[in-house]
């Protein structure tokens, strides 16, 4: 009986623990995808010192300004600006680091996978930490 009992104990620990870092995943994932929304967001409206904040401090220091930052946009990502659908998808995160998919149609109607690197600041909150672009085959949606 005592045995049931602590293999009960065991099992409904395991239980809560499960459901607690399931919990803390979808917090997690929660944070996440309200970030790149406000950037896409921010990018969308012309603000480029809202959408330059939501960069980790590496990423700020290495375009410098707001306005160096949103050219590096224009030029590279040009499909993050304005786009006409969002999709979150696959969420993964890990010690700190996490990865989004965001499954976008640009302004031109074509479709695109961009696959945000976020990391996690020491105040818990998330910042962009890169985005890697994949046009999706077929061309416009």
């Amino acid at each position: 009986m005592r045995i049931v009992f602590v293999f009960l104990f065991v099992a409904g620990l395991a239980a809560v623990g499960a459901i607690t870092a399931r919990a803390q995943d979808n917090a997690g994932q929660q944070a996440v995808a309200t970030i790149i929304q406000n950037q896409l967001n921010a990018m969308a409206a012309g603000d480029r010192a809202k959408a330059y904040s939501y960069a980790a401090p590496f990423i700020q220091q290495k375009f410098q300004n707001p306005d160096i930052f949103m050219e590096m946009v224009t030029r590279g990502y040009a499909p993050l600006i304005a786009p006409q659908a969002v999709e979150f998808q696959r969420f993964e995160a890990s010690g700190g680091r996490a990865t989004q998919a965001v499954m976008l149609v640009a302004r031109d109607g074509s479709a695109w996978m961009a696959t945000y690197f976020m990391q996690q600041m020491e105040d818990g909150s998330w910042r962009i930490a890169g985005c890697q672009l994949e046009k999706l085959p077929g061309g416009a949606v």
